[in-house]
């Protein structure tokens, strides 16, 4: 029917499921609710589904001095000084902190390595 990552083609007997499925007149019981639900899921996204993308994430050493910077650039324009500036400094000390936990684990483990 389709490829992995391509969807099925729209039609207006699609729309007109999603439209009766959304619409709050007349009532439905569980069981014919799911399979309309089911159909309608078949019919928008294939046989296999919708299939998330994973993003990589950034690590939280890089999201607390991006957020660190933020603060900063807010301190800078005025705002909430002492709160802005105090929470950088937290946010600054938490990712040096990570950091020399990940280098203190990389030595580490160099140091349990069996010569060969």
């Amino acid at each position: 029917m389709c490829q992995e990552n391509e969807l099925p083609e729209r039609t207006l007997d699609t729309m007109s499921m999603a439209i009766e499925m959304s619409s709050p007149s007349g009532k439905m019981s569980k069981r014919a609710k799911l399979a309309a639900d089911k159909k309608l899921k078949r019919a928008l996204f294939g046989e296999s589904g919708l299939i998330p993308i994973m993003l990589p994430q950034e690590s939280k050493q890089k999201r607390n001095r991006r957020q660190a910077k933020e603060l900063r650039e807010l301190f800078d324009r005025g705002m909430r000084v002492k709160k802005y500036l105090k929470e950088a400094d937290r946010l600054e000390d938490e990712a040096d902190r990570l950091d020399l936990e990940e280098a203190n684990e990389s030595n580490h483990a160099g140091e349990n390595r069996r010569p060969n």
